[in-house]
């Protein structure tokens, strides 16, 4: 008991802020290499992986937080661990913003894992005590981790309630233990469901247009997760609202399902969420769909880039279902900056 009660007061949140934030799984002031070419073909086996002393991944407004226009939240579809510094999505988003007359700096706040109940934390926790970070907009690039969150959480149900947490999320919020036990309980789901980063070999996967989706699963959505997803979709607009910046939400698009001539064509592997909630990729398309119109609901006063339902998406610009290589990285940040031109958030 004595050794636990060292390992907290030295690694955990309770007198350093830094850790409370490696706590919750955000990296600051790191530059890593990782070889990837057993990820996905690439002319460069291997990549430079950096985060500032703020915690964020950015090479225009590296340790500059004062310049960055653009913010961009999210999970590990944002955060990119796989894919270099200059070949990230917000840095191709940010070439394709070059051609505007007015400047626009883009910067990464992806964390591995999260969901937008992470991304409440990283409001509350993180950007908060960011000096001089105000960006004019946030994307929030959100969907995927949140599939699989199946039921509500009372305690994000009013701002004030979420604002003012008591000792329990507190303990949650500083404990090195609990997070190391969150960390490794994440892991084990992320594996059962497939959300890890690893290669699928498309030229043999199998698709179909029949539906699998367990009836059960289907009515907790309707019932009770799309309420409490619509809710932290509000909490985040709020967030973004007391930093002034505007708050833009773009829908993630997968290859556990593709579209062909307006037909939806899913893996035909069932999966299974609480290892009892069956669904293959056509149902997957059905849930994640429900997401989307939930985020499209919740942020009726704001704009919404709708990615998921593009149809150009191919093999090579994914190596698993969830994650793109360099290719798809490249094409989603000239997709984001096509559909900022048409709804005019650039002239």
């Amino acid at each position: 008991m004595i050794g636990l009660l060292l390992i907290e007061l030295i690694f955990g949140g309770w007198f350093n802020a830094n850790n409370q934030l490696s706590n919750i799984g955000i990296l600051r002031d790191v530059k890593l290499e990782y070889t990837v070419n057993h990820l996905y073909e690439t002319d460069q086996p291997t990549i430079t992986y950096t985060r500032d002393s703020y915690g964020l991944r950015g090479i225009s407004t590296f340790n500059e937080p004062s310049k960055i226009d653009i913010l961009t939240v999210g999970g590990s579809t944002t955060d990119q661990r796989y894919i270099d510094d200059a070949k990230t999505w917000q840095e191709a988003l940010e070439r394709a913003l070059s051609q505007e007359k007015e400047t626009w700096l883009v910067s990464n706040a992806g964390v591995d894992g999260q969901s937008t109940y992470g991304h409440l934390k990283s409001f509350e926790l993180w950007f908060s005590n960011i000096e001089k970070l105000q960006p004019e907009m946030i994307f929030f690039y959100v969907g995927i981790n949140d599939f699989y969150k199946v039921s509500s959480d009372a305690k994000y149900d009013a701002i004030q309630q979420y604002e003012h947490a008591g000792l329990k999320n507190t303990i949650k919020d500083k404990s090195v233990l609990y997070n190391v036990y969150r960390k490794l309980k994440g892991i084990r789901k992320a594996q059962k469901v497939k959300v890890g980063h690893f290669k699928v070999d498309f030229s043999a996967t199998k698709y179909t247009q029949e539906e699998v989706l367990d009836s059960t699963l289907l009515a907790l959505y309707d019932e009770k997760n799309l309420k409490a997803f619509k809710v932290r979709v509000q909490q985040l607009i709020a967030y973004s609202k007391k930093m002034r910046a505007i708050p833009i939400f773009i829908t993630q698009p997968t290859f556990l399902y593709k579209i062909e001539n307006g037909e939806v064509f899913g893996v035909e592997n069932i999966n299974y969420i609480e290892e009892k909630y069956a669904y293959n990729g056509v149902g997957y398309y059905k849930l994640l769909t429900k997401l989307n119109d939930a985020i499209k609901e919740a942020a009726s006063d704001f704009p919404v880039i709708d990615i998921s339902s593009e149809d150009d998406w191919q093999p090579e610009d994914f190596y698993d279902y969830y994650h793109m290589t360099e290719a798809g990285a490249a094409k989603l940040g000239k997709k984001i900056y096509q559909k900022m031109t048409q709804i005019e958030l650039v002239k």
